[in-house]
């Protein structure tokens, strides 16, 4: 067959590990025919070709013809049984270049011409990098400080009072177990479901008592116990605090053999001789007793909801409080190596836990938690639903959900591979994508942790696994889309489309675009490592590094990998796969090469529907190269049927709908606010969240320990010097520094500190969070080491009424801080020796910073701090912004008390080591974070595709896009359609988010802006053409990644599902409706915003301006 001189292209038969050979002939016939000689008519037409060339024109036999070819073209004859099958010149792809001169080429033809080896080359490098992070994978411990702003100065000085208190806790020896832990506690409530709706009742009563019976009848109870100062094998009273005291004497200690021996005895009605719990008339006369002696049950009040009183002796809720003690058998003082202490505590805690569970059958499922279910007790006195809660439970139960939880990434992973399978055709393409996705993660830990040398993980990296599945699957998309397109693209433009031309070809088109969209989420990210809050810091950091992991391990396999592909997976069956990839061992049929068929020849044909013919002669080129014909579906919508839809009237009323859109966005997100009400970390199922809510209800009269806040007013400590220390160490915020003018031991100091102390009884309180009105709570005593006083000033307590029994003959009988102080030395010896005393200990426990065990040295060690301790009216948990304005209270309070306070107790300081009192300040640095990233993201990402693009009108259009695309989601979506709140799961989630909004629009501005078109809708079509089966795909996988999230208990992973899936959504909704109207109907056309022809412009005015002045 002879085919046009122009056009003339053979095919190849070639062995599937074989280098294919092809090319297009300069004005050669090819001949193909049987039998032994050519054809006469054929010979005829090659004589005059080869005679022009100086070649032997002797044609008689197939062995000359193939001689005369080869000297003259330097071409191979395949032949077979004489008969000539085809003429091919001797081409192996493109000239191999040099690695300096054009990267892309050289690996492109080492990944065609060897493609085994690149890419076992390419995984052995990723593997060794991830087996050597492996050792140092491993999660941060976690901390106090991990999610604390360091640098704030509320942070800094309740790190120092703590740092402080420790150092003085090492001069500390303290009895076993003789202080009660408020963090470690398990505190009951139940609630009674009768028809009177009173929970006490006889049987109910009995039943709470079998149920804390689980709690203080465990074999080791006795051994974490508060302890019994006189005999410390019994636990004290104050380690039970519980409604079931009122009618049983509850008595537990320790055997010979360190376990748990308890008697519990009801108490009688003296006048029956009955116990008061047998009958209703019982349980009543009880309460009327215990509710009229104050004195007595001091503490009775505690027990019963707010509904309770001594003229109402019904309640619909009571509690009980069982506390542990500290220091345990071999520990000096409750610092000594807290971490140990606190571990086999919460230890015991969670144990007896998962007992209770065993009793009231709560049991755990795939998706659902034990505490999901209720906690009922059925008694002859009707029903009551049982909670139960402390410290350690819930930081166990949040643990082990979190890992429930990431179960679900298994669903994610398996549901992005099955479509990445189904779009590009190929199971181990697809394999590919999740292995390389799951390397990146390593790869960017070892970038992280052994070149950076960052310490600080933590669980919060793990989320941009959900991230990186979608931008992975989404690079792959990119790069085989364009190796699918890249065969019409190169015959279209009259260049060879065989194998080696369409690698390099893809490679220089794919990895640009996503080297540009991996650089731009990247930048987003590191927006996030400006964050105060150390987590996020972190997390933006090895965001970035894993997004640009995927990209570079991306570039590094996949081109040897499409080589293999298209050889021996691409339109063949599973058999002869594995048979191709046996390199010879067994037989197949050749890869035959599509680069290699026949092009059709293609008139100019007139302007038809999908042939715009408004486009200019130029464009109508460009066009030419796209044959609706052979696209796939999805690039047949955006090229004829999407494209007709945006040319019309369409564009306009997008256009406006989404900048209505974009206001509602804006004003739903301005709207936006702090929570009014503490945040939800648990379903509204799960027991922990109605505990909290019933706390937040504040339903009880008394709150435990773990609701009440202690504040602290400190003088002698001056915030910390952070010089030297670790970034990446969250609990290193620096070297406490100390106030030299500090010093109690004068008149006027203590004068002024007792002033303090009396102004705190009655401070006033105007903020939401505070009760009764005032600062601090009326009904409990403040501590103040110096001495307390009673309403009329007499002292009742501290160190001036022990100071009264010491010395001889009454020396000191009449002291008094006020009015006969003890000063300097004998001051500072007398309260060194008090601080040391075991009742001092318990009683003001680190309340002056004595750093030595000798009180009798001389000069007398001089305190280094002292403190005042109240507990305060603020009843946990609170809102972070009501809590807020009670810190100002207290902020306001301890600088009123530095007016005109003597130098040496200038500097009155209120704080807390209490997490909730600095709480606050983080979650309201989380919703600065928000606008910090923004503030930073959105200038960087206009700066990079200014550069990417070379176009400042197509960045600016870009940047448009993702403010609409963040304020949709934050406004319209968080705000809008959930209408929550600005909270710190939300405002991580939308730092995330924010990062995860440029891929779409980026692809498409780059698109945009590299195809060969001129005119703004032309470009447009073909940008959408390219890039939108890539986009639409890539959409699809990160939507199939997040949903699964949606089934996981915790209320942060699914506020992240939606937030994710709404991300998706509105960044294509954005991305391809939006900005493709935008570019349809503005687009910059030409030179219209390119960055060089603005350039040129200016170099040529400054030239003609400084001319006309010279002139």
């Amino acid at each position: 067959r002879c085919f046009p001189p122009a056009a003339c292209v053979v095919a190849t038969r070639v062995h599937s590990c074989d280098v294919g050979t092809h090319v297009r002939t300069r004005q050669l016939p090819v001949l193909s025919r049987g039998g032994m000689g050519p054809d006469p008519a054929v010979a005829a037409a090659f004589r005059p070709v080869l005679a022009a060339a100086k070649a032997p024109a002797q044609l008689d036999t197939p062995f000359e013809l193939h001689r005369a070819i080869t000297a003259t073209y330097k071409c191979g004859v395949i032949a077979e049984d004489d008969v000539i099958l085809m003429v091919a010149p001797l081409d192996y792809g493109p000239a191999q270049p040099r690695i300096t001169e054009d990267p892309l080429g050289w690996y492109a033809m080492h990944s065609f011409r060897r493609p085994r080896m690149m890419f076992t080359a390419a995984w052995s490098v990723v593997l060794i990098l991830c087996a050597v992070s492996f050792p140092f994978f491993d999660l941060s411990p976690e901390g106090d400080y991990d999610w604390l702003l360091g640098g704030n100065a509320l942070v800094s000085r309740s790190y120092a009072l703590k740092r402080v208190q420790e150092e003085t806790s090492l001069y500390t020896e303290l009895a076993e177990r003789s202080v009660k832990q408020n963090e470690q506690l398990i505190h009951f409530m139940y609630e009674a479901k009768t028809a009177s709706g009173s929970i006490l009742a006889p049987a109910l009563i009995k039943e709470m008592l079998d149920i804390e019976t689980t709690f203080f009848e465990s074999s080791k109870f006795a051994s974490y116990c508060v302890a019994d100062i006189a005999n410390i094998s019994r636990c004290s009273p104050e380690s039970i605090q519980s409604i079931v005291t009122l009618f049983y004497d509850v008595l537990v200690s320790r055997d010979a053999t360190n376990m748990t021996v308890s008697r519990v005895t009801p108490i009688v009605d003296v006048s029956t001789s009955t116990p008061y719990v047998d009958t209703q008339a019982g349980v009543d006369k009880r309460l009327a007793a215990v509710s009229a002696d104050n004195a007595t049950f001091p503490d009775a009040g505690l027990f019963f909801d707010a509904t309770y009183s001594a003229t109402n002796l019904k309640a619909t809720f009571v509690q009980s409080f069982y506390f542990l003690g500290m220091p345990l058998a071999g520990y000096s003082n409750p610092a000594d190596r807290k971490d140990v202490q606190d571990e086999e505590g919460d230890a015991f805690i969670v144990d007896v836990s998962d007992n209770l569970k065993t009793r009231f059958g709560l049991k755990e499922t795939f998706s659902k938690s034990s505490f999901q279910t209720a906690a009922m007790a059925d008694t002859s006195d009707g029903s009551m639903k049982v909670y139960w809660w402390s410290f350690p439970m819930q930081n166990d139960e949040w643990s082990s959900l979190s890992n429930k939880d990431l179960n679900w990434t298994v669903l994610s992973f398996i549901g992005v591979a099955c479509y990445v399978a189904y779009h590009t055709g190929s199971i181990i393409i697809s394999l590919n994508s999740m292995l390389m996705t799951t390397c990146s993660i390593f790869v960017a830990y070892f970038l992280f942790r052994v070149i950076l040398q960052i310490t600080f993980f933590q669980f919060i990296n793990f989320l941009i696994i959900f991230v990186v599945l979608g931008v992975g699957a989404d690079d792959v998309f990119v790069y085989m889309d364009a190796f699918h397109q890249s065969l019409s693209e190169l015959k279209a433009e009259g260049k060879p489309a065989t194998l080696p031309h369409r690698i390099k070809h893809t490679m220089r088109r794919a990895l640009h675009a996503i080297l540009v969209t991996s650089f731009t989420t990247s930048v987003a990210f590191l927006a996030t490592a400006l964050s105060p809050l150390l987590p996020l810091r972190s997390f933006g950091i090895f965001s970035a590094l894993v997004i640009m992991c995927v990209f570079c391990i991306n570039a590094a396999v996949l081109p040897p990998l499409t080589v293999l592909y298209a050889r021996n997976f691409m339109g063949r069956g599973w058999v002869d796969s594995l048979k191709a990839f046996s390199c010879g061992m067994m037989p197949v049929a050749s890869y035959v090469d599509p680069g290699l068929e026949l092009p059709v020849t293609k008139q100019a044909a007139e302007p038809t529907d999908a042939d715009d013919s408004d486009a200019s002669p130029e464009d109508a080129v460009v066009l030419s190269k796209y044959d609706p014909s052979t696209m796939r579906m999805t690039e047949r919508f955006f090229y004829v049927r999407y494209y007709h839809f945006l040319k019309g009237p369409a564009k306009y009323v997008i256009l406006a709908c989404f900048a209505a859109l974009f206001a509602a966005g804006v004003a739903l997100w301005v709207a936006l606010e702090v929570p009014a009400e503490p945040e939800q970390w648990f379903p509204t199922s799960h027991m922990f969240q109605q505990y909290q809510d019933l706390s937040t209800r504040k339903v009880m009269t008394g709150g435990d320990s773990a609701s009440t806040l202690s504040v602290n007013i400190m003088w002698g400590l001056n915030g910390v010097d952070d010089k030297g220390t670790d970034p990446w160490i969250p609990s290193d915020l620096g070297r406490v520094k100390f106030d030299g003018g500090f010093d109690p031991s004068t008149a006027a100091a203590q004068v002024w500190l007792m002033q303090t102390y009396e102004k705190l009884k009655t401070a006033p309180c105007a903020a939401e969070a505070c009760s009764y009105g005032r600062l601090v709570d009326p009904a409990v005593h403040i501590k103040n080491i110096l001495a307390e006083t009673d309403s009329g000033g007499n002292v009742t307590g501290g160190f001036y009424l022990w100071l009264r029994t010491q010395g001889t003959s009454g020396a000191h009988v009449g002291a008094h801080p006020t009015t006969a102080p003890l000063i300097g030395d004998a001051f500072n010896a007398k309260m060194c020796a008090y601080s040391k005393l075991e009742v001092t200990k318990l009683r003001y426990p680190n309340h002056i910073g004595y750093m030595t065990n000798d009180c009798d040295t001389s000069p007398a060690p001089t305190p280094r701090f002292i403190l005042i301790e109240a507990q305060s009216s603020i009843r946990l948990p609170q809102a972070p912004k009501d809590f807020v304005e009670a810190q100002d209270a207290w902020e306001d309070f301890s600088d009123g008390s530095n007016a005109g306070a003597p130098s040496s107790m200038a500097g009155a300081e209120a704080t807390s080591t209490n997490t909730f009192w600095l709480w606050s300040v983080t979650s309201l640095s989380l919703m600065a974070n928000v606008y910090l990233g923004l503030a930073v993201c959105f200038p960087m990402v206009f700066l990079v595709l200014t550069v990417s693009t070379g176009n400042m009108l197509l960045a600016l259009y870009s940047t448009i896009t993702i403010a609409g695309i963040v304020t949709s989601v934050i406004g319209i979506g968080a705000g809008g359609i959930m209408g929550w709140d600005l909270g710190t799961t939300e405002a991580i989630a939308s730092v995330i988010v924010i990062g995860f909004s440029v891929d779409y629009c980026v692809h498409l501005a780059n698109a945009y802006i590299e195809n060969d078109a001129t005119d703004r809708e032309t470009r447009t079509r073909i940008a959408l053409t390219t890039m939108g089966i890539s986009v639409t795909a890539g959409a699809i996988t990160t939507i199939i990644a997040g949903a699964f999230l949606a089934l996981c208990i915790l209320t942060f992973f699914v506020k992240f599902a939606f937030l994710i899936t709404w991300t998706i959504i509105c960044s294509y909704l954005w991305a391809v409706v939006f900005f493709g109207a935008l570019c349809m109907t503005a687009g910059p056309s030409g030179k219209f915003g390119d960055i060089r022809h603005i350039w040129q412009k200016v170099r040529r005015f400054f030239a003609r301006w400084c001319s006309s002045s010279a002139h």
